[in-house]
């Protein structure tokens, strides 16, 4: 894969931008991300020059995504699309319940097994066992009884060092449509930056609309069309952008 071209029509874009991995490094813990400064004055500023068409896409709640950015607020899509707010405080969670069940059974097999982090999410959960690598088998066979007992009705997404369960039919490439749908996004072409296998639904979406899908990081396969080096060079792209807005 190649850089994306230094000609993107900036000004017609609609900027679509995964957290994790892309515009922020990832951490053991995922309280412990945060952004800096420099990066929300950049995004904010970039937003501006964009008539606000910029939406930061995660797997986190848009809570989440609030927290790592502050005082920032923008239009969001947050765990895989179950969260979507278009602008303002106003957040649509989609229709999907959890078994409380379930929750609690993953929460206890985290206690049991130190290193590992089971993180709530709208209408699913997230085990994280980045702290703990060696106990990745054991989360996959525990994680993959749950999907038997939860059904067809939820899907697994299998992450950085993250084993999320989440609603099928709620991912990130059908909240990049929806948000689309709606002022400023609409009738821009739309840009996708994503650094994970959370992020191809994004991709494949984007390219289907004729847009730009850009993968950060080598040696995956993936339906991103041009590659970015690392968070650093993602910080570098959006610079670029801003200036060629200015």
């Amino acid at each position: 894969m190649s850089l994306p071209p230094a000609d993107i029509g900036v000004d017609t874009i609609a900027l679509f931008l995964d957290v994790d991995g892309t515009l922020v490094d990832i951490e053991d813990h995922p309280g412990d991300v945060r952004s800096d400064e420099a990066l929300i004055t950049l995004l904010v500023d970039l937003a501006q020059r964009l008539d606000g068409a910029l939406s930061l896409i995660s797997g986190r709640s848009i809570a989440e995504i609030d927290r790592i950015f502050a005082p920032a607020k923008f239009p969001s899509a947050g765990a895989h699309g179950t969260e979507l707010r278009f602008d303002g405080n106003a957040v649509i969670i989609a229709p999907a319940d959890f078994p409380g069940e379930i929750l609690q059974r993953a929460r206890a097999f985290a206690v049991e097994h130190q290193g590992l982090l089971v993180e709530k999410k709208s209408a699913g959960l997230a085990l994280h066992y980045r702290r703990a690598p060696r106990l990745e088998t054991a989360c996959r066979e525990f994680v993959d009884g749950l999907m038997r007992e939860l059904g067809p009705d939820f899907r697994l997404i299998d992450g950085k060092m993250v084993l999320e369960i989440a609603p099928l039919g709620h991912h990130k490439g059908e909240a990049i449509r929806e948000l689309l749908q709606h002022d400023p996004f609409n009738g821009r072409r739309p840009v996708f930056v994503g650094d994970d296998v959370t992020d191809e639904d994004g991709f494949r979406v984007v390219n289907d609309l004729g847009g730009l899908s850009i993968r950060v990081g080598h040696g995956n396969e993936t339906a991103a069309r041009y590659v970015l080096d690392d968070v650093t060079s993602v910080r570098d792209w959006l610079q670029s952008l801003a200036g060629q807005l200015a």
